[in-house]
């Protein structure tokens, strides 16, 4: 598969830098998609009480924070490109912790635990990686493609996913998962592929002026973790099935792949803070009726809103990533950023655990997506 424009194509099965990398994300997002946004729901299927599956939550962001550092540091003796491949291996381990809970009732801060080696590897790896090996000059573009492959493969395997758990149990689904992550990390293992080792630099100088970033994506960690989990347990409430929820979450494939390609030949004309405003605007007014929402129907529109907002925001902010850890000290740029991110996910989690003990459950949920539709306002604060 080869994506061609007028500035840049893709060499998807060549096999070049950006193909290999191109090759696991994608590959990688289709195999975690296909379970990802049932484990908050498989947890409260099998018995575990939303506080503790919170508190699951909790730990895997608060592990990532206290990771990120040593992980990044790490990068002195392993290559960014094998990190993916490491990282693949950590989900590997969370997959199969999961799918054998009840037979050996591991303890769910080790399941969290695995989550966050896969959460620092695999996207300090990645980010380095991609933000090097990516033209500088069309970055948007290249962006909007691995962005448009990573939502054609993710968007249409929850409903797979939730098809198969439904009949034959959601076992196979974490085996299935495992076998695309295997063949993800394929690539990325070659000894003679990647950019060169790194070492860290903390640019700590320099971190009042990139303070802004730090505080955007300390929201955006918010907003990740509300999409990703708090809204699949509220609708879990609403269609009980995990067909129907992966249907339901499946069903924003086509607007949001277009819309992606779209700002990302667009933006460099419109420029990055006008779509973003946009995108953000779009998915605080998802987020308002996500609050209230009543049955799948409504689901259905709000997946699909919620699509193109994100997909309007998310490559113009990624694009302004990237170009703000061009000057100089990538790597300990990128570690302030994810570390930045995981805080926010611990603070939003956190309130919302603190929350639960006082409130029932969709009043929590409910109050969890209220919130994101002034927390959005925050990542416009990117540079």
């Amino acid at each position: 598969m080869t994506y061609f424009n007028t500035h840049s194509h893709y060499h998807l099965f060549r096999m070049k830098e950006m193909g290999r990398i191109y090759w696991c994300h994608s590959i990688a997002a289709l195999g975690v998609s296909l379970v990802s946004i049932f484990i908050p729901i498989y947890l409260l299927k099998i018995g575990y009480a939303f506080s503790a599956v919170l508190l699951y939550l909790l730990l895997q962001e608060l592990f990532a924070a206290v990771l990120q550092y040593p992980i990044s540091l790490s990068m002195q003796y392993v290559k960014p490109h094998y990190m993916l491949a490491i990282g693949n291996v950590w989900f590997i381990a969370q997959f199969w912790m999961l799918a054998s809970l009840q037979t050996y009732h591991w303890s769910l801060a080790l399941v969290a635990l695995a989550w966050a080696l896969n959460r620092t590897y695999y996207w300090t790896g990645f980010h380095y990686s991609f933000s090097s090996a990516r033209a500088h000059k069309h970055g948007g573009v290249q962006i909007a493609g691995v962005n448009a492959l990573v939502i054609l493969m993710a968007t249409s395997a929850p409903a797979v996913g939730g098809i198969v758990a439904t009949l034959f149990g959601i076992k196979y689904i974490y085996l299935t998962a495992i076998a695309f992550l295997v063949i993800a990390s394929v690539p990325m293992l070659s000894p003679n592929k990647g950019p060169a080792k790194v070492t860290l630099t903390m640019p700590w100088k320099e971190f009042l002026k990139m303070r802004r970033d730090a505080v955007a994506n300390f929201f955006n960690g918010m907003i990740i973790l509300a999409e990703q989990s708090i809204w699949p347990m509220l609708v879990f409430l609403l269609v009980s099935s995990y067909a129907g929820i992966g249907l339901l979450s499946s069903v924003i494939a086509v607007a949001s792949i277009a819309t992606t390609l779209y700002v990302g030949r667009k933006e460099e004309i419109r420029g990055e803070q006008h779509y973003i405003k946009r995108g953000l605007a779009t998915y605080s007014l998802t987020s308002v009726g996500r609050a209230l929402v009543q049955n799948s129907s409504q689901v259905f529109g709000l997946n699909l809103l919620g699509g193109v907002g994100r997909s309007l925001y998310v490559t113009p902010f990624m694009n302004r990533y990237y170009s703000n850890s061009d000057g100089g000290h990538r790597l300990g740029y990128i570690t302030i950023m994810e570390t930045a991110f995981s805080i926010g996910s611990v603070v939003y989690v956190a309130a919302l655990l603190l929350l639960s003990a006082f409130l029932p459950v969709k009043t929590v949920l409910v109050i969890g997506l209220a919130t994101v539709a002034i927390l959005v306002a925050g990542v416009r604060l990117i540079r």
